[in-house]
């Protein structure tokens, strides 16, 4: 039995589908598995990292889990540490941990650095372990959907990464395969998509397929800034967020070969991601 936590998120939602669909056993874990709509035969269970007393029923009769953290605050990995203890106690043998490309690249942001701290915990747990570590998601373009709904515009900060973006799908179907197949224990994958795209081409992109220009606009990090939290999103986080797309354009272009050697097909395009998602950009 496999255990997919954050299974309503981008990466495992996917991920549940796919085993589903290769009839492996999985249980989907979520907050709230009434409000979620998981494929037939996918075994639904309440489990929250914040409340351990819930972790024993989600794992029992588990021996692979799949570790999404929501988040990581001041005090770090502690979903990791919550998870991993309870997995000792439930018997697994496998955690296959997703974190980001920047941990194998020295970043220092907070949330890289988070990341580095769990994989971690998860390399010194005693069980066998995976780590994923892919860089900047397609969904990311989810952020310029209202001003290209309402604009036809995107405003990027000046000095965004030129990024091999990669599809949440393509990362699931590499855990799909780690989780199900040998060989993979002891390994950190850094994933990305097949091509490296600056913000310019991105918009080109989408802009291709709503069949209308799409201008791409500059700001200033401090405008993009005070544009937030004129919207009431700033905070740490938005700041650990833009420091860590100003460290990644080290990095962030550079193309990966793994999710193709692992799943023996070529990434996603962001085309491909544009296409399934064109509604949201009106």
């Amino acid at each position: 039995m496999i255990l997919v936590t954050g299974a309503t998120g981008n990466v495992g939602s996917e991920l549940v589908i796919q085993l589903a669909a290769q009839d492996v056993p999985v249980r989907a874990m979520s907050r709230t598995p009434e409000k979620a709509a998981f494929p037939t035969g996918v075994e639904s269970v309440a489990g929250d990292f914040d409340k351990p007393e819930t972790l024993p029923a989600a794992l029992a009769g588990v021996d692979r889990v799949f570790v999404c953290p929501p988040g990581y605050g001041p005090q770090g990995p502690v979903h990791e540490r919550t998870l991993i203890a309870a997995a000792r106690e439930a018997g697994v043998d496998h955690l296959v941990k997703l974190s980001t490309s920047g941990v194998g690249h020295g970043a220092t942001d907070p949330l890289t650095s988070g990341h580095r701290q769990g994989e971690q915990l998860v390399q010194e747990s005693g069980l066998e372990w995976t780590i994923l570590r892919p860089g900047t998601f397609m969904v990311y373009l989810y952020g310029y959907a209202d001003s290209i709904g309402k604009e036809r515009t995107m405003y990027v900060t000046e000095g965004d990464p030129v990024s091999a973006m990669i599809h949440p799908r393509d990362i699931a179907s590499v855990a799909a395969q780690v989780l199900t197949a040998p060989g993979h224990h002891g390994r950190a994958y850094t994933l990305t998509g097949g091509e490296a795209l600056s913000p310019r081409r991105q918009g080109e992109i989408v802009g291709e397929a709503l069949g209308q220009e799409i201008k791409v606009i500059e700001r200033t990090r401090a405008e993009t800034q005070a544009e937030f939290d004129r919207l009431g999103w700033g905070g740490p986080r938005l700041e650990a967020l833009l420091e860590l797309k100003r460290q990644s354009a080290a990095w962030d272009w550079k193309i990966s070969d793994s999710v193709e050697k692992i799943t023996a097909r070529a990434p996603l395009t962001l085309r491909d991601w544009v296409d399934e998602n064109l509604h949201v950009f009106g």
